[in-house]
């Protein structure tokens, strides 16, 4: 009994220490991105909230800053999405991030100048990551599921809203706005919730699906 109690301990350390580093990829990394993306917002000349598209940063005189910021966040994404597999076992979870990891990183590639390419690649990221919100559910505990629900679907109303309204009332910037914050917003919390909880999720939400 001694030698199987000592390997399921250890087995729940590794997947407390898998999800603490998922948590900590996401949390910092998003974090990064959210300071560099007003930092840039302040830099470029005559930017406007409602008026300007987030990808409009990635060319002009922020390009770089916003570009780099954006692709290292697309790869913590992706590691994020191996070591969220590593320690839960689902196959559809990780692999839903990866590719919304993907797609940033394709946004901060083929930035703006691509012209449709670039539009067409971004709403990888505006589908996948109001999905990965609400998949999210599965791995919470209350009332963290119930928000990242909720923060999925406002993506999902706001995404609808932007095509109805042909991107009236708060204008291009404030609906593409909309539809991102509330899953970067998820990220952050979730991010937070696997470093501080990891080692209880670890042993009560390892799934194989």
């Amino acid at each position: 009994m001694t030698g199987i109690d000592t390997r399921t301990s250890a087995s729940k350390k590794s997947h407390s220490s898998d999800l603490n580093i998922a948590g900590s990829l996401l949390f910092i990394f998003v974090v990064q991105f959210t300071i560099v993306l007003f930092v840039a917002e302040s830099l470029y000349p005559g930017y406007s909230i409602s008026g300007n598209y987030l990808s409009d940063l990635g060319v002009g005189p922020t390009a770089t800053l916003f570009n780099v910021s954006v692709f290292i966040l697309g790869i913590a994404v992706i590691l994020a999405a191996y070591f969220l597999y590593m320690g839960l076992h689902s196959r559809v979870f990780s692999i839903l991030m990866g590719i919304t990891g993907v797609g940033v990183i394709l946004i901060a590639v083929f930035n703006e100048s691509y012209g449709s390419l670039h539009s067409q690649l971004a709403n990888i990221t505006f589908l996948f990551g109001p999905i990965l919100a609400i998949y999210a559910y599965r791995f919470e505990r209350r009332p963290l599921n119930y928000v990242s629900v909720g923060l999925g679907i406002i993506s999902f109303i706001a995404i609808a809203l932007s095509q109805i309204t042909h991107a009236a009332v708060i204008g291009v910037g404030g609906w593409e706005r909309l539809i991102v914050y509330p899953f970067l917003l998820w990220a952050i919390g979730y991010g937070g919730y696997l470093m501080g909880s990891s080692s209880t999720i670890s042993s009560d939400k390892v799934v194989n699906s």
